[in-house]
């Protein structure tokens, strides 16, 4: 059986990415000395969220952008944080019964898919 047990991203704008993924997602970071360069470890259902800092622009033009999905309570809810934190939303709001599907843009311009519960 295959596990996966990490996901890093390379983050340019760390400190809003830190405050959308704790408060949408409850992920508590911690810092991390990765070879010299300070990161912010966090879970998210036994996976550690890895945000590892760009060291300057000439990284960030350049850099992957990822797309991840997650399941929450209240799709509308991580919609209006990531706004908050300088994100954005994509696309419409899908109702399907009482299921509802959304996508935002974190602050650093990575889409998330967003799947209610239901």
């Amino acid at each position: 059986m295959t596990n996966l047990t990490s996901l890093a991203m390379r983050v340019a704008n760390m400190d809003a990415m830190l405050a959308f993924y704790s408060q949408a997602f409850g992920v508590k970071f911690h810092a991390v000395d990765t070879y010299g360069i300070r990161s912010q470890f966090g879970e998210v259902n036994g996976i550690t969220l890895k945000f590892v800092p760009i060291r300057d622009e000439a990284d960030f033009k350049n850099f992957p952008v990822h797309q991840l999905g997650f399941v929450v309570p209240d799709v509308e809810a991580v919609i209006a944080l990531a706004l908050q934190h300088g994100g954005r939303e994509e696309g419409k709001l899908i109702r399907n019964g009482a299921r509802t599907e959304g996508a935002v843009r974190d602050p650093d311009g990575n889409t998330i898919e967003l799947y209610s519960e239901s």
